[in-house]
């Protein structure tokens, strides 16, 4: 089986810095980090954003699988995908010597 197709398209980060205000009222501060890429399922390929954690290195440009195992969480027998993108170096087949 082969993995979900993930291409970053180049290397910069894109963040954004901002603030809102909870529920209870309280100024609270964010920043979101970011890498354009395309992600390639069913024949298609999307515009997709790669979301980095605070901190996290950001890709360098190339072609990458969706590491859905990395990013799976299960709670109380219920499977999310937490919402930073996790990828893995494409594996290429070599030939036999």
């Amino acid at each position: 089986m082969s993995g979900i197709k993930v291409t970053v398209l180049n290397a910069e980060v894109i963040e954004r810095k901002g603030s809102f205000k909870d529920d209870s009222g309280q100024q609270r501060e964010f920043t979101t980090r970011k890498q354009k890429a395309k992600i390639e399922m069913a024949g298609f390929a999307y515009p997709f954003d790669v979301r980095l954690e605070d901190g996290q290195a950001g890709y360098a440009a190339g072609e990458y699988e969706l590491d859905v195992e990395s990013m799976g969480q299960v709670n109380k027998g219920v499977l999310s995908l937490d919402k930073f993108t996790k990828l893995r170096a494409k594996t290429v087949a070599r030939a036999a010597a």
